[in-house]
């Protein structure tokens, strides 16, 4: 272990690292308590009573409501909860590790104050005791801010500061000290990096690349700066592995579930969509609709595009005259999509260039398809009567009850426990 005080402080505070300010005051104070049993709020709720810490306490209480989807309106029982809390927070500290030799490191935050030096000491935590050791050490009382820093110290002080964009990052921000998307995303995903949207993205010639979720989650993510046009969030935290999000306002973060599944069940039309997506947005970075056509090549490649067609010039050659945009050396999206999502599903170049499919039943990709080269050519239903009608389904309304947990509560009464759900 060669982290220092000082560094882990300044990864945590950034600028306020060397005094103990008031935000790290009310982070120290915050512990993981739960509402009364005899209360008025849920019995697996975590309550939150000062301002900063919730980029810790969301992303806890969302991973632990994944257990609770189909028991909602079951209480638990004291024992019970603490023994969850303990499974959550032991899975989101492996989760920052990169391979099973990597160790765990549990620490004590009045080891981190502004007034101590040199190097930390931590003490390691064996895998096969880990939730055991969880309980007593954080559960029992040693804080967030302890959880926090233990996370930080099994990820890497260097590792860590590697996820992220800007090497001098911290994890909290501003005189509240909320937490960063960094922060956010180490709780969410085990790695530090700086952004929202799928996988890296290169920007350009500078050999500076942005990173951001590299896959589904166990638990995804919102945030109101998308609506502001600040962001865009990609598909693996939109569509995590439950149907459980982080919610971002502009001061607070709370969460957002459900107990119907289907809404982050994609269907092999909507993964196809996604795939294809990412790997075109890997060589459009500025989200401008078209990639170089010297990138066609390698985004072919990274969707796995079968090598006899790829090594094969004269087929290749038909595939780059089909999707150039004539002089302009360029491949335009809506091109992409309509010819390689048929390729990545047949396999079959000609159908693909031809626009042909097989004798199947059609797929919602080949729908949109068909529907897509009816706008382009302006054709429509009334004005072709030889066009074969797409069956529609009848209109349904299903009903999909969400919840949302806030969590934060007043300081001067704690027993009046989240409603917000």
């Amino acid at each position: 272990m060669t982290a220092t005080v000082e560094s882990l402080r300044q990864l945590m505070w950034g600028a306020s690292a060397v005094y103990e300010s008031e935000e790290e005051l009310r982070w120290q104070s915050e512990d993981f308590c739960f509402c009364p049993l005899d209360g008025p709020g849920p019995t697996w709720g975590l309550q939150q009573t000062h301002g900063g810490p919730c980029g810790v306490f969301a992303p806890v209480q969302a991973r632990m409501l994944v257990h609770l989807l189909g028991s909602l309106d079951t209480p638990l029982t004291g024992d019970a909860r603490e023994r969850l809390l303990a499974s959550v927070l032991a899975a989101m500290l492996l989760a920052t590790t990169e391979a099973e030799t990597d160790p765990i490191w549990f620490i004590d935050a009045a080891h981190v104050s502004a007034t101590a030096s040199g190097p930390v000491r931590p003490i390691a935590v064996a895998r096969a005791d880990l939730e055991a050791s969880v309980r007593d050490f954080f559960v029992a009382g040693k804080g967030v801010l302890s959880f926090v820093y233990s996370m930080v110290l099994t990820r890497g002080v260097d590792r860590l500061r590697g996820d992220m964009d800007d090497m001098e990052s911290s994890l909290t921000m501003g005189e509240f000290g909320h937490g960063t998307q960094e922060l956010l995303n180490l709780m969410l995903t085990g790695r530090g990096t700086s952004n929202v949207f799928d996988d890296s993205v290169p920007m350009g010639d500078t050999g500076l690349v942005l990173r951001g979720v590299s896959r589904r989650p166990l638990v995804g993510y919102l945030t109101q700066l998308e609506a502001l046009r600040y962001c865009a969030v990609g598909s693996y935290y939109k569509t995590p592995l439950s149907p459980i999000w982080v919610l971002g306002s502009a001061s607070h973060f709370t969460v957002l579930f459900s107990p119907h599944l289907s809404l982050v069940q994609e269907s092999n039309s909507d993964a196809l969509l996604s795939k294809v997506t990412r790997a075109f947005k890997q060589h459009d970075t500025m989200e401008s609709g078209f990639i170089a056509l010297d990138a066609l090549l390698p985004c072919l490649q990274s969707l796995g595009v079968d090598q006899g067609i790829l090594s094969n010039q004269y087929q290749m050659g038909r595939l780059f005259a089909k999707l150039e945009v004539p002089g302009a050396g360029i491949v335009l999206w809506d091109d992409f999509w309509r010819v390689v999502s048929v390729l990545l599903e047949t396999n079959d170049l000609q159908q693909a260039i031809n626009g042909k499919v097989a004798s199947r039943q059609r797929s919602d990709s080949d729908l949109a398809r068909e529907l897509q080269a009816q706008f382009d050519s302006g054709q429509t239903a009334a004005a072709e009567e030889s066009a074969e009608l797409v069956p529609m389904a009848a209109d349904t309304e299903d009903k999909v009850v969400f919840y949302h947990y806030n969590g934060l509560v007043d300081s001067r009464q704690p027993n009046t426990a989240s409603r917000a759900l």
